[in-house]
């Protein structure tokens, strides 16, 4: 064969690897990509179904989430179901594209019980309002599916589970779930505007108030008398959180509301 024939070939070759990495490029940006909010809704609580089941069989919040974020899909799913990764398994595991492995947490509630799959009807029953799917071998409750996400003040200091200092991310979420904190301290935060989150997760286990936050934000330990229960908003059949997410890895459940409906009309 001709080495001009050789050069052809070979400028072919290096050609489809090209179009390959950058095609290949373009889908992983795609990918993690912020996904815009497109749904709004009312600031009702939604209740638990009376009888409704708790995925698990009980109420007991379990010390560390383990999370994947299905990245096509917006969904979410936690160990769960008859054969669920453990957490030797867990620690070193990788995961492939488009999946991606959540960042291990500390959870701070007390109680927890998630009463219905975000892919599951409404009127659900039992076990038919769990959805478990297997995946990499291991059996995986589907929690949540990720409807819209946002960072403030502005999109520049947020990119995938980074937040920059000044700056946080929330993340609206799809989740029928409700949470419990018995305290007797919390770790509550404020944009002053009268929207609260409760801090539910920390990287380290322990709380720092000393994340840096947005203008105007603050952080602040505080005692309660009674038991706060987060149930999700939306009202009637809908069931959605805002959770948000310091520098510092730590993560919050919306719980209180400036407007009646969100985003703010």
């Amino acid at each position: 064969m001709k080495r001009q024939t050789w050069f052809i070939m070979l400028g072919v070759l290096v050609a489809i690897v090209v179009v390959a990495g950058v095609a290949g490029y373009a889908w992983f940006q795609s990918l993690i990509a912020p996904k815009p909010l497109e749904i709004s809704y009312a600031t009702v609580q939604t209740l638990m179904p009376d009888g409704a089941s708790c995925a698990g069989g009980n109420e007991d919040s379990p010390g560390v989430a383990k999370e994947i974020l299905n990245l096509e899909t917006d969904y979410i799913y936690v160990a769960g179901g008859t054969n669920p990764m453990p957490d030797d398994v867990w620690a070193n595991y990788g995961f492939r594209i488009p999946l991606l492995k959540n960042s291990t947490r500390s959870l701070m509630f007390n109680g927890s019980c998630f009463f219905r799959s975000p892919n599951a009807p409404a009127d659900c029953e039992g076990e038919a309002c769990f959805s478990i799917d297997e995946i990499e071998g291991y059996t995986w409750l589907n929690l949540t599916q990720v409807t819209g996400q946002s960072c403030f003040p502005d999109a520049s200091g947020c990119r995938a589970d980074v937040v920059d200092p000044g700056y946080i991310s929330v993340n609206t979420i799809a989740k029928c779930h409700r949470v419990v904190f018995d305290g007797p301290t919390i770790y509550e935060l404020s944009d002053g505007k009268g929207n609260l989150y409760v801090m539910h997760a920390t990287a380290t286990g322990t709380p720092d108030l000393t994340a840096t936050l947005p203008e105007g934000w603050t952080l602040t330990e505080r005692t309660i008398d009674e038991s706060l229960v987060l149930l999700p908003f939306g009202g009637g059949a809908d069931c959605y959180y805002n959770v948000v997410r310091d520098n510092l890895v730590q993560s919050y459940h919306q719980y209180a509301y400036s407007g009646d409906t969100y985003p703010e009309s």
